[in-house]
């Protein structure tokens, strides 16, 4: 995983200005992502332009320089509002894979004034980002998700890790993965979350980081969200936010328990390994108090789930 590739030299920003067909310099990295490295350029008349670099994929993972550059083609097709692609690099220009994308001049908004308003845009936008139709050929991009597969496996929720809840959870996941219901599968951001979010005067402008697109039950999205606004410590806005999302989807969610099961394991066994992203976003979190939250959220997705009461 590349989180800290060296900035651009001089002869790559020329090639890239040839490729844009304006001259660009170096301006700034955007500090706080996990998968790579985000760079905006100057370009020469006066505006901005995104490089993002990832990790080289292993064996046959699809590039994510690719996912990101044809899930921003998908989604602009279909109105979502999210940057515009530019430019992928096809000719080794970078180490590592890359992609221009458009700069959009917003704000992550962790602490709305309105938080049901706010809950309700990220709703609609993750409605409509579950419209999102693949292409066929596509399939390469965008993998199919097995029937309870949680995407990159590799980074399984609860795993062999010290935690006081680690066997109670083990259990209930493997009765309750047994008794999920069918369920259409659609095209999954994978990674929608405030965070990955832009906002001017609190309206949500752009949906953003789109490399790791799947295609699987849409409760993956929901769940994953809704934790994340729960550890905001905005509960309320969170159940809006679900039922907002059925109310607009018209899907009833039947496997969402088991969803937000497996979303609150993603930052097992310690969630202050995600404290230095929310503080680049502005937002001041005790470890303890994000740990005693957590560990809340953990019980009431137990408590959801019926093996846990049996």
């Amino acid at each position: 995983m590349v989180d800290n590739a060296p900035h651009p030299a001089a002869a790559q920003l020329a090639t890239l200005g040839e490729a844009l067909g304006v001259a660009v310099s170096y301006g700034h990295r955007i500090m706080g992502g996990v998968g790579g490295t985000v760079d905006v350029l100057r370009r020469e008349d006066g505006g901005l332009v995104v490089l993002k670099r990832y990790w080289l994929p292993d064996g046959d993972e699809p590039s994510p320089a690719e996912s990101e550059f044809r899930a921003l083609s998908l989604a602009r097709q279909h109105g979502i509002p999210c940057p515009a692609p530019l430019w992928i690099d096809r000719i080794g220009l970078f180490q590592e894979r890359a992609v221009l994308i458009e700069y959009i001049d917003g704000k992550t908004l962790l602490q709305p004034s309105d938080p049901l308003d706010w809950a309700r845009q990220l709703a609609s936008a993750l409605a409509a980002i579950h419209q999102i139709r693949p292409a066929v050929e596509d399939e390469a991009l965008f993998p199919v998700l097995t029937t309870g597969q949680w995407p990159h496996e590799d980074e399984y929720p609860f795993a062999d890790a010290e935690h006081p809840l680690r066997e109670h959870v083990r259990s209930t996941r493997r009765r309750a993965k047994a008794s999920l219901q069918p369920e259409t599968a659609v095209y999954l951001h994978h990674d929608y979350w405030p965070g990955n979010t832009l906002w001017m005067d609190e309206q949500l402008i752009a949906v953003v980081d789109w490399e790791g697109g799947v295609i699987g039950d849409p409760a993956i999205d929901v769940a994953c969200c809704a934790f994340d606004i729960s550890m905001l410590g905005l509960d309320v806005a969170a159940s809006h936010f679900v039922a907002v999302y059925r109310e607009l989807s018209g899907r009833a969610l039947p496997n969402l328990a088991y969803w937000a099961l497996m979303a609150a394991g993603r930052p097992w066994p310690d969630i202050a390994i995600w404290l230095p992203g929310w503080e680049a976003m502005g937002l001041d979190l005790d470890p303890n108090e994000a740990r005693d939250r957590h560990r809340s959220l953990i019980e009431s997705a137990l408590a959801g789930l019926p093996a846990a009461r049996t």
